[in-house]
């Protein structure tokens, strides 16, 4: 199956067998079984550190991040029902206004709190939102500043927009769709958001390595 990331032929790879690279993932990560099979509604922010976050304890406790965290449950793409179908379904202008609602309510906030990065945040908004908010971890942020936009900031949504934009994609959209089907009939619990973080993170990695040819991964 062929991806785009961030909608460039720059960042585009092959997963010949998405399914068998997802299921080694889950089995080898202890991300799996100590995240993603916590059930949604029992979700805490505190769970963003199973999935690496490093986020200190205090920072959860503090009254500015438990303000912050109540200030989310008026934003629309964060509401508890919240669905990756129906955010792409929106039109490009109101699904951007959305992202931007998101930003200036939410993540610069999280930003101003001593120790949480924009790697850190996402992983927070993700342990609450699974099947709406990817992670953009720091990985992902390079990619975008050396292929998109060199001087992007932590700040920018726009990093947001086009990842959006990149999952609406038709040919990504419907492999997406496709491995969401297979993977959900083999009973492993991961939000589309989830599996396209495990696909495009798989490729970063593969590519990091010289010399070497892989069978999961191809660009």
């Amino acid at each position: 199956m062929q991806f785009n990331l961030f909608s460039t032929d720059k960042l585009s790879f092959e997963a010949p067998d998405p399914i068998a690279l997802i299921e080694s993932y889950c089995i080898q990560s202890d991300f799996y079984t100590n995240f993603d099979l916590i059930p949604i509604e029992k979700r805490q922010p505190e769970h963003a550190n199973k999935i690496g976050a490093r986020i200190k304890k205090e920072i959860f406790s503090s009254d500015e991040f438990k303000k912050i965290m109540k200030e989310m449950e008026n934003l629309k793409i964060l509401k508890p029902d919240s669905e990756l179908d129906k955010f792409l379904n929106l039109d490009e202008k109101e699904r951007s206004s959305c992202i931007r609602d998101l930003n200036e309510k939410i993540i610069k906030k999280l930003l101003n709190v001593d120790g949480i990065g924009l790697s850190k945040a996402t992983k927070i908004l993700h342990a609450l939102r699974p099947r709406i908010v990817p992670m953009i971890d720091n990985q992902l942020q390079d990619e975008y500043r050396r292929t998109i936009k060199e001087q992007w900031q932590e700040v920018d949504p726009q990093i947001f927009i086009d990842y959006y934009n990149n999952l609406k994609e038709r040919a990504n959209w419907e492999n997406l769709n496709e491995i969401f089907r297979q993977v959900s009939e083999r009973g492993f619990s991961l939000s589309k958001i989830r599996i396209f973080d495990i696909v495009w993170w798989s490729y970063l990695r593969a590519r990091r390595l010289e010399n070497v040819r892989l069978s999961s991964i191809k660009w």
